[in-house]
């Protein structure tokens, strides 16, 4: 499993410095291009030389223990479907005791730039993915 560490910022806190709800779904993001990126895609590779993107088509959160100021969180990622154009990622959201503080889940599709419609996914790309397949 691919393991992001980061520490929650003034920046990523409401008032009582508790991590507003919104900033999940942005560390998730900096985690899952981290990830991306040991996969051999990164976000650079995908925009500048590569026929298409991969949006996100659907994202969830389910909370559990609230992340504050100063936290040393870790965010294990890993893929949890790998279908023929699509797959999910699970991000999950760890406190400095290692309990799981919010689980984030998106959808990626893999679509044609020019084209502008879904494509199924590179089998590179497939295949790095399901190295990451939790059972």
């Amino acid at each position: 499993m691919f393991a992001y560490a980061t520490t929650i910022k003034m920046r990523d806190v409401d008032a009582a410095g508790v991590l507003f709800y919104g900033r999940y779904f942005g560390l998730a993001h900096d985690a899952y291009e981290a990830f991306m990126e040991s996969c051999g895609y990164s976000s650079a590779r995908i925009m500048n030389d590569e026929p298409f993107i991969i949006p996100v088509v659907h994202a969830e959160a389910d909370y559990h223990i609230p992340l504050r100021l100063g936290d040393a969180a870790t965010i294990q990622v890993h893929a949890d479907e790998v279908k023929r154009r699509a797959y999910r990622i699970i991000c999950e959201m760890r406190t400095p005791e290692g309990k799981i503080a919010c689980m984030v889940r998106t959808t990626h599709m893999t679509v044609d730039k020019a084209k502008k419609k879904s494509i199924p996914l590179p089998e590179s790309l497939r295949e790095a993915l399901q190295k990451h397949v939790s059972v």
